[in-house]
């Protein structure tokens, strides 16, 4: 029990401080402002789509900047601590250096994904509202756990974890290049790209294999429904590997110090 109020405790200081950020809701409020004056999402509702087929590519849509987001903000998050020796108070904590790990991850990642979930609401909303089809809602929300989660989690793991070896504007320059490439790149430029592939963290193999998508950013689908089992699975896979890595690697660092 006592673990546990120490664990509750650490994720609210992560989650409080990470969601009191200004800048944080500020780059969220500029995503709101390009996607509610881009054309992409008149041109969805527009279309005679099944509804929970335009529910998935809402979901899409919205992963095309929030995971960016995401990613960017939470890499300073070891950074942070070091600078403002909050590390070194939390070593003097009774608590393992794995639930330290799993505290910070859940905190930041909840705090962070509170302005991108309402950024998706808003998108959802919009979509509603065009289309007057409020079927969407119930949807929405569900494709946005399957299609949305399971890449966030990942996207999160890298971008707390990588930044303990790489130095953080490195990590986010590299990050942003990725996204673009691994995500949205179409196979069919000549360039090897993870689109398509059930690492794609923007969610796309998940939706052409659940959703019925036929195509997305030049992926052609759809898929069996099993390649959409197999990437959430990847995706919290890995970032369950991830997470043991950086704990592993922070107990390592400890013990030279």
């Amino acid at each position: 029990m006592n673990l546990f109020k120490i664990m509750w405790g650490a994720l609210r200081y992560e989650f409080l401080m990470q969601i009191r950020r200004p800048t944080l809701w500020l780059v969220f409020l500029g995503f709101a402002l390009f996607f509610t004056n881009q054309s992409t999402l008149r041109d969805l509702t527009a279309e005679s789509l099944p509804p929970l087929q335009l529910a998935a590519l809402l979901a899409l849509l919205t992963n095309w900047l929030a995971p960016l987001g995401v990613g960017i903000f939470l890499s300073d998050r070891l950074s942070r601590d070091q600078r403002t020796k909050v590390d070194e108070l939390l070593n003097t904590l009774p608590s393992t250096l794995h639930l330290r790990v799993l505290s910070k991850y859940l905190g930041a990642t909840l705090a962070t994904l509170t302005p991108a979930f309402l950024l998706y609401l808003l998108i959802l909303g919009l979509a509603v509202w065009q289309t007057g089809n409020f079927l969407l809602i119930p949807l929405g929300l569900f494709c946005y756990v399957v299609i949305v989660l399971p890449g966030m989690f990942c996207v999160a793991a890298f971008s707390i974890a990588c930044p303990a070896v790489i130095w953080v504007p490195l990590y986010q320059f590299f990050f942003f290049g990725y996204w673009y490439w691994g995500n949205l790149l179409s196979p069919s430029f000549g360039l090897p790209t993870l689109n398509g592939t059930v690492l794609t963290p923007i969610g796309s193999m998940i939706g052409m294999s659940f959703f019925g998508i036929p195509s997305y950013r030049g992926v052609v689908g759809p898929y069996p429904a099993i390649n959409g089992v197999v990437s959430i699975l990847a995706l919290l896979g890995l970032a369950v590997l991830v997470l043991v890595a950086l704990s592993q690697f922070l107990r390592w660092r400890q013990a030279l110090m």
